[in-house]
């Protein structure tokens, strides 16, 4: 009878015992700031360092392309990734509008944070954010850095409203050169009332972003249907439409004015823990340069900006392979030598 407990634990947590390792691979809910969210716990050896995934968006879940493209991950690390408050699996009708906030998400993160370290007996855990996800990541390294062994930020957003005006300006400029007329009577129209702060301005985002794609500004090598082509089925099984459109609606909705007005330039630049900048050559989402600015002034025990040369804004799926490697071998070595001198 014990020995039936016993497997049947192994099941309940998703634990396994493979030689001389032990692997985990769980999909569950955890109730952070009130709010049930849907989290993927999976690596090789559960004894490895965590890594926190925070998805763009707002409101863009990434499970389903980091555990389709990037698997190699989960050789060095638990990777966790985490449908945020508002998101996909984690969206329901009756979250509260006035909860969608980037600093709630920080608590939430830093709640789920508390529950990993305590879950894997790890003091510290690798914080890794992309796009919109980097705001929350920014907030998080520089009010909890005792929680973190390093911040990576790929496609960092630095400044909102300096993000818009250089993204619709490549936008524009690519449309004047390919003589693309109606590209450039609606840029024109966006450029007349965009970026600004009101609720509106969605639908001027959305025209711009049409066109960035279109000429470039988004991915370089790997459109975004032919990414959700190449994804596993067993991933994409998971994708929930209704629940997908629904979530990033409204975490758009509640979030993109705040995001607009963020601004790390000024004052968010001092750091106590390693930080790496993840940037694609040609992320006009994001734009690379304003990345540069803001790594140029940043102030850290260990920093370093990589420039994927082949990339757009979607660097981990563009070039997962070089991506896989960037971590578990340049910047996992780099943190462990850090550690190891300080």
């Amino acid at each position: 009878m014990a020995k039936i407990i016993s497997i049947l634990t192994l099941i309940v947590t998703g634990l396994w015992s493979y030689g001389q390792e032990r692997g985990i691979d769980v999909q569950e809910k955890s109730t952070l700031g009130g709010v049930s969210q849907q989290i993927f716990l999976r690596g090789k050896d559960s004894t490895n360092p965590v890594l926190l995934i925070l998805h763009g968006g707002p409101g863009f879940s990434e499970f389903a392309y980091f555990r389709s493209f990037n698997r190699e991950l989960e050789n060095k690390f638990v990777v966790v990734n985490w449908d945020q408050r508002g998101t996909h699996l984690s969206y329901n009708d009756s979250i509260k509008e006035k909860s969608m906030t980037f600093d709630q998400l920080v608590c939430d993160a830093h709640e789920l944070v508390g529950k990993l370290k305590k879950r894997f007996r790890q003091n510290k855990v690798f914080l890794l954010a992309h796009s919109a996800g980097t705001i929350t990541g920014v907030k998080y390294a520089l009010r909890y850095p005792e929680d973190l062994y390093a911040y990576i930020g790929i496609g960092q957003v630095v400044n909102g409203m300096k993000n818009e005006m250089e993204s619709l300006s490549y936008a524009l400029k690519m449309a004047k050169k390919n003589n693309n007329e109606k590209a450039i009577a609606e840029l024109k129209d966006v450029q007349k009332n965009y970026p600004s702060l009101p609720l509106k301005s969605l639908a001027y985002l959305y025209t711009e972003r049409k066109w960035l794609e279109k000429f470039g500004g988004v991915y370089h090598t790997v459109s975004f249907s032919t990414l959700f082509e190449r994804l596993a089925k067993e991933e994409s099984a998971l994708i929930n439409n209704s629940l997908a459109n629904k979530g990033e609606e409204f975490s758009m909705q509640h979030l993109w004015k705040e995001l607009l007005s963020a601004d790390f330039l000024s004052t968010d630049t001092v750091f106590k823990i390693p930080v790496f900048l993840i940037c694609g050559k040609y992320d006009y989402n994001t734009p690379t340069d304003l990345a540069k600015q803001y790594f140029d002034k940043i102030k850290a025990p260990l920093k370093r900006c990589f420039i994927f040369e082949n990339s757009g804004h979607l660097i981990p799926f563009e070039e997962p392979d070089k991506f896989n490697r960037l971590l578990t071998q340049t910047i996992l070595n780099a943190v462990q030598t850090f550690r190891n001198s300080d």
